[in-house]
């Protein structure tokens, strides 16, 4: 079965996480787990934590904090093993963050070597 990455984000500055959210990501958790379809799931801590890194003319330039794109800042992912896009749509919509962010499904490349 091909593989989907489930990316959810949220604008961090215009909404945040709903009252009893934590329960709703422990059900999902458990229910995509428990139905076998989960790979691999990971949350992000918010991006002031991280870095930034690019490379111009082959010089490595490092940034603390990640680089806002838009207003949508990446809260983590999940990847899931299912029959097709329409399955993996389905997993997408029961994230608790598409009720106030979006959630983008995306098929896994997968390189065999």
């Amino acid at each position: 079965m091909p593989k989907f990455a489930l990316i959810y984000q949220y604008d961090f500055a215009a909404t945040g996480p709903i009252e009893g959210e934590v329960a709703h990501w422990f059900a999902y958790d458990k229910e995509v787990r428990e139905t076998g379809v989960l790979v691999y799931e990971a949350g992000f801590h918010e991006p002031c934590t991280g870095r930034t890194v690019s490379v111009r003319d082959g010089v490595a330039v490092v940034d603390d904090g990640v680089a806002p794109t838009s207003g949508a800042i990446l809260a983590g992912l999940y990847v899931v093993d299912v029959a097709n896009i329409n399955a993996a749509t389905s997993w997408a919509a029961k994230i608790p963050t598409a009720r106030y962010g979006s959630v983008d499904v995306r098929p896994v490349v997968e390189y065999e070597g």
